[in-house]
């Protein structure tokens, strides 16, 4: 299950996507860091400084990628000068992965702006993220990230729901348990 835990790269991207002032920023952190420590990597859960560095550095990214994006083909070109290399997605690529969305609904849920729940088709969300049908294994990981971030989905009016039965045209409202 570590591999399910917030890393300070996946913090940084949903704390930058939130758009926040430095003050809300540094206090998302303080909150993150006190009330999700479970979801922490072992190193985060006893060094809140290590952990805002590490975010903040990574936020810094963020806010700069244009810049670096365009700069790429520049960088190569001098890393190749001097016998080097560099992976292209090391740079540009979006961190756009499933497991991402479910840390995401959870921090905005218990920490963003007030909302206490997330809707989505579910149509919308395996088109966001490269899938188009539900496979076993896509089932079993979406349900392992609910369980591990503690996730319920319904539908409208609060009627429980299973991802598995559920069409996928049909609104579906996260909440936190």
């Amino acid at each position: 299950m570590q591999e399910l835990c917030y890393s300070a790269l996946d913090v940084a991207a949903i704390v930058s996507s939130m758009q926040l002032g430095c003050r809300d920023e540094s206090k998302i952190l303080d909150l993150i860091w006190e009330g999700e420590t479970e979801f922490l990597p072992l190193p985060y859960r006893t060094n809140q400084r290590k952990f805002i560095l590490d975010v903040n550095h990574w936020i810094q990214y963020f806010y700069d990628k244009p810049v670096i994006d365009k700069e790429f083909p520049a960088i190569q070109k001098d890393l190749a000068y001097s016998k080097r290399d560099l992976q292209a997605d090391q740079l540009t690529s979006d961190f756009s992965n499933l497991d991402l969305f479910f840390k995401s609904i959870r921090i905005r849920i218990l920490y963003g702006n007030g909302n206490v729940y997330v809707r989505m088709k579910l149509r919308t969300l395996l088109k966001q993220y490269g899938y188009k049908r539900r496979s076993k294994i896509l089932l079993q990981h979406i349900n392992r990230c609910m369980s591990f971030y503690r996730l319920e989905a319904t539908l409208r009016g609060g009627m429980q729901c299973s991802i598995e039965n559920v069409d996928q045209d049909q609104m579906l409202i996260f909440r936190v348990i």
